[in-house]
């Protein structure tokens, strides 16, 4: 499959967003996007979710995040990952968020939500949304629904 890079998109979702793909990555990305803005516009679909969503990928490059943060200047930021997160070098208080795995008993994944200094609200994901078998919809959605409301 070809794959032509285009330009960042503001204003509609960037055709990335619907990337075909087995492990049912983007699928999750998209489930997650709208259900963070519900909270604030409960008749958005994914159109309008996905028009105002950044996917960064810092890599081994943590100054891409400080751009992207000065660029779009969103009031909510979602690490999907701990290395990610650990790259950033941000720092806030953490109110922790547990869920469990269902095919592993005692088996337990850490997210989190706080809010930074600037009043932007911050969460580490408690798993990543590639791992979807490793976690059930309705206590990853439980997570997103927990998150603090952006001071706006």
């Amino acid at each position: 499959m070809h794959w032509e890079e285009h330009p960042l998109a503001l204003g509609e979702a960037h055709e990335g967003f619907f990337y075909p793909d087995p492990l049912g990555f983007w699928a999750e990305v998209r489930k997650w996007a709208v259900e963070l803005f519900r909270r604030r516009q409960p008749d958005w679909g994914v159109t309008e979710a996905l028009a105002l969503t950044t996917l960064l990928h810092l890599g081994d490059d943590a100054g891409r995040l400080g751009r992207a943060l000065e660029l779009c200047r969103p009031r909510l930021v979602l690490f999907l990952d701990e290395p990610s997160w650990e790259r950033s070098g941000r720092a806030v208080a953490q109110v922790p968020h547990h869920i469990t795995d269902p095919h592993r008993p005692g088996l337990v994944y850490e997210g989190f939500w706080g809010q930074g200094p600037d009043g932007v609200t911050v969460g580490k994901s408690p798993q990543h949304p590639t791992t979807h078998n490793l976690y059930r919809d309705e206590d990853m959605l439980a997570f997103l629904r927990s998150a603090p409301g952006p001071a706006i």
